[in-house]
């Protein structure tokens, strides 16, 4: 099969990363190994995988499907909010892994859906994740085309997210918190708020001001890797439960995906996805 996609400004990256955002249906050896065999053609031209890709640009990229990896079938309570052919939209609870790693085979989302489509050829894709310690709605692709239509929408940032996330102290005035993250190996944790890192930006609206607390509504504008996190620690006010980034102790991370808003794979339909706040268990 044949991809096509036309790199836009927010897009540009080496073939490689672009490969990974656009195809998450294949895994990454997948994507790494095709692209060494030269199945990555950019303006009708090969290029390599680390060739720099401009805006404007067109991508063609022939794979064929992958054989099903090795993730068991586990009969494991699955709350759905939403589903159809295309797509599935779960409430994650906390504690919970979207996908098995290498240490922690079972008990994930991944092994869950397997087990409530069992008997069907299906194989789960996620176009987005959450944190293990994460509660709320998690979006599935159930074929190749919803994957890709799915990550692009997320990769043009044309898929609103909210959170509500409960915050040490009094926040009284919505804020916009812009401050790029980026990685520092060796660090722990590894992302932080950094001066030459990626743009980020997150905006902040409280809802209800506690004593010594504040439940607010965050929006990640972009996606950086645990963005809501860092910088809802950066200005003072760290998420309740948020070991890793400074936030008082609690039973469980404080932070949940509460509504979710994009374009029907299939039909090009707004959707929008709630998850009840009901669900999340304030401390």
């Amino acid at each position: 099969m044949t991809y096509q996609f036309v790199v836009t400004a927010a897009a540009q990256a080496s073939v490689k990363q672009f490969l990974f955002r656009h195809l998450p249906a294949f895994s990454r050896f997948a994507l790494r190994q095709a692209a060494a065999d030269g199945a990555c053609r950019v303006d009708g031209e090969a290029v390599p995988a680390s060739y720099r890709l401009k805006a404007g640009q067109v991508v063609e990229f022939s794979l064929d499907p992958e054989p099903q990896r090795t993730i068991l079938a586990e009969d494991l309570p699955l709350e759905i909010l939403y589903e159809d052919d295309s797509l599935i939209a779960l409430n994650k609870q906390p504690g919970m892994l979207v996908h098995p790693t290498s240490r922690e085979r079972h008990g994930t989302v991944a092994n869950a859906l397997l087990g409530h489509w069992r008997g069907e050829n299906r194989r789960p894709t996620f176009p987005h994740r959450l944190d293990r310690d994460t509660s709320g709605v998690l979006l599935v692709a159930k074929d190749p085309a919803a994957a890709t239509s799915l990550a692009l929408q997320f990769e043009n940032r044309e898929v609103s997210k909210e959170y509500l996330a409960l915050l040490e102290g009094q926040v009284t005035e919505p804020r916009e918190i812009d401050a790029p993250i980026g990685r520092v190996g060796g660090e722990n944790p590894p992302w932080q708020v950094r001066p030459e890192g990626r743009p980020s930006l997150s905006r902040l609206r409280p809802v209800e001001v506690r004593a010594t607390t504040t439940l607010a509504a965050l929006e990640p504008v972009t996606g950086r890797t645990n963005q809501l996190r860092i910088h809802c620690e950066s200005i003072g006010h760290p998420i309740v439960g948020d070991r890793l980034y400074g936030g008082p102790a609690a039973p469980r991370l404080c932070l949940h995906a509460s509504r979710i808003q994009f374009r029907h794979p299939a039909s090009g339909a707004e959707m929008t996805i709630v998850s009840p706040a009901m669900h999340f268990k304030i401390q």
